[in-house]
């Protein structure tokens, strides 16, 4: 990479161009999972547990670290083995196989993408990228140009039986001195000890002392987070907001434990982790019941304001519901993963809002599919404004919502 950078539009060219062309490799050994984060972490001089931290926590909130991990596994070349008489591993691109696997991977994870944290999520990525490579693209080049030069003089023939060693010359020795520079012509085999001149052997390099790895930091993250997590429960906070406690712990223990070489154990678990916490995030109003419901009440007083499942189907037919002129009756429905599905009455007025994290809605025949899709509904019935009005709020994590009258 250059060392004068360009600024505007040039500069960012360059940057992008100079990035494809010297882009991260993944390594053979040192990688977890396609070892994404260790390539940035190599090519950059940054600590890959702090590399697969970004990663976890951009999946998390958003799902946007999943779909980055994929395209650096889809995009980095990885290292393979020399070429014959080279010491210098290649650049091989990921195989086939491999390639057909993260694209269908890929294309479901597209749609984690439509909503905004996820969009965020994405910049965010992509620019720490960008300004990685800006600031320290040339770190891993330097690095790779400053490997010392192993090769040796070797002696050179300059006559019949006559050879100039390193630091010798092919003249005769002046008169008085005691020492011979070249071999004489009778000694063809250089066997003659003034006939080497051999460099004298380099001095041991200290090695330095291995930092130890302190362990204590798992241990200890981890007590902190079970505590942080315990205690958020018992003060009536939701499992998902004590996951995502647990998950804050975890985090900062392993940004800890980067600088102070420990608490790489911390990955496993802040994966099931924060995957647990993204399916609870996704499941809206997770109360721990499961299993499938019917309701079918005859009169206000037998509906609830609102019906919670945590897994699950709920049923609510109001169609044999009596309200007379004037009347209002205001319920709703949330369930984490599952369906919820409404029969209205014909003739009554009704104001509805219907939600799904990761799903589909039909709300009085006005449909819709994907990653947060809401759509609110009004609707007099055939016989116009009057009599009985129902308001819903229909609320699914993941799964579908349906309301239809009859």
């Amino acid at each position: 990479m250059s060392s004068t950078k360009r600024s505007g539009f040039a500069g960012i060219e360059d940057t992008l161009r100079d990035f494809w062309a010297t882009r991260p490799v993944r390594p053979r050994n040192g990688g977890k999972l396609g070892g994404v984060s260790a390539a940035i972490g190599l090519r950059y001089g940054v600590d890959p547990i702090l590399v697969r931290v970004a990663f976890v926590l951009a999946t998390v909130y958003g799902g946007a670290g999943l779909v980055l991990y994929l395209l650096g596994w889809l995009l980095f070349p990885r290292e393979g083995d020399p070429v014959p008489g080279s010491t210098e591993p290649i650049r091989q691109p990921t195989s086939t196989r491999a390639a057909v696997v993260l694209v269908l991977l890929l294309i479901p994870g597209v749609f984690w993408l439509t909503t905004s944290p996820a969009i965020i999520g994405l910049a965010v990525g992509l620019g720490a990228l960008y300004m990685l490579h800006r600031n320290y693209g040339e770190k891993g080049m330097a690095l790779a140009t400053a490997a010392p030069s192993t090769t040796r003089p070797v002696a050179t023939p300059v006559g019949e039986n006559t050879w100039v060693y390193p630091g010798g010359t092919s003249t005769d020795a002046p008169v008085g001195e005691s020492s011979q520079q070249a071999p004489p012509t009778w000694d063809p085999l250089g066997a003659a000890p003034f006939a080497w001149d051999l460099p004298e052997p380099d001095e041991p390099e200290d090695a330095q002392p291995r930092r130890p790895r302190r362990r204590w930091i798992s241990f200890v993250a981890l007590a902190v987070a079970a505590f942080f997590a315990g205690l958020a429960t018992t003060l009536g906070a939701s499992l998902g907001t004590a996951l995502a406690i647990a998950l804050g712990v975890l985090g900062l223990g392993m940004v800890v434990g980067a600088f102070l070489r420990g608490g790489r154990g911390l990955i496993w678990a802040a994966v099931p982790v924060g995957a647990l916490a993204m399916v609870l995030g996704a499941s809206t109003g997770f109360s721990g019941d499961v299993g499938d419901v019917e309701i079918r009440p005859t009169s206000i007083e037998n509906v609830a304001p609102r019906y919670q499942k945590s897994a699950g189907s709920i049923m609510l037919d109001l169609q044999d519901l009596r309200m007379a002129d004037g009347q209002e009756l205001r319920t709703g429905a949330n369930v984490g993963i599952g369906d919820i599905t409404v029969h209205a009455p014909p003739e009554a007025d009704l104001q509805v809002r219907c939600l799904s994290e990761l799903g589909s809605v039909n709300c009085l025949d006005v449909s819709a599919d994907g990653s947060s899709v809401e759509r609110s509904v009004v609707d007099n019935g055939a016989d116009g404004p009057g009599g009985g009005r129902i308001v819903l709020d229909l609320v699914v994590g993941t799964g579908d919502v349906e309301v239809v009258r009859g």
